[in-house]
């Protein structure tokens, strides 16, 4: 299972999307059960449907579930439709500094971070906010809430961080992810076929 979980992975990565691989795991084990159950048949024998070919497909479908983050795309040069409050970039910058907790979204945060980055530094200093795209927005906000949950779940905390400092941090993290998605327009334009695009055959 680990063996077709990183393969899976493998494919992620070739759309621009990092999933930690125990989670993969997990979505595999309950994907072979199902299967398996469907046609009757024993998990062991339900593996061997799950090629190549298969675990393509089911990183196009893992895809689409998020395609509002738009993955595969260089945030950098999407439309900047969003206006975000500059107290809100800092305050993401520092919750996204937080996600090293999980090494497998570690670089997707520090990429994050950097982009943010880019972005203030074009920013208008007559302007009370930062302007950025949307997916920036969505990726960011599913980041720090991966993050509440490694918190609540008893992660290590850094160092110099009390452990009865915990709840507090729990919310102010979950404080920050949902003052972001509350910056996303709700124009009803993702009820139809999605508003960012999944590469189809990424190279």
């Amino acid at each position: 299972m680990s063996t077709t979980a990183s393969t899976l992975g493998g494919e992620l990565a070739r759309i621009g999307l990092t999933v930690p691989t125990n989670q993969l795991e997990d979505l595999l084990t309950e994907r072979v059960a199902a299967v398996a159950e469907q046609m009757r048949i024993t998990e062991r024998t339900a593996r061997q449907y799950f090629d190549h070919d298969t675990l393509r497909t089911l990183a196009r479908e893992l895809a689409l579930c998020i395609k509002e983050e738009a993955p595969g795309a260089d945030l950098l040069t999407l439309p900047r439709t969003a206006a975000m409050p500059l107290s809100t970039l800092g305050a993401t910058i520092a919750a996204l500094g937080g996600a090293d907790k999980d090494p497998d979204e570690s670089a997707t945060a520090m990429a994050l971070i950097s982009t943010l980055g880019v972005l203030a530094r074009d920013h208008d200093g007559d302007l009370p906010a930062v302007w950025v795209p949307e997916p920036l927005l969505m990726r960011a906000a599913r980041l720090i809430e991966n993050t509440t949950d490694l918190v609540h779940q008893g992660c290590p905390l850094p160092p110099d961080v009390a452990e009865d400092v915990r709840p507090h941090l729990q919310k102010t993290l979950r404080e920050d992810a949902a003052r972001l998605r509350a910056l996303i327009p709700d124009t009803g334009r993702r009820s139809g076929s999605g508003l960012w695009a999944v590469p189809d055959d990424p190279s």
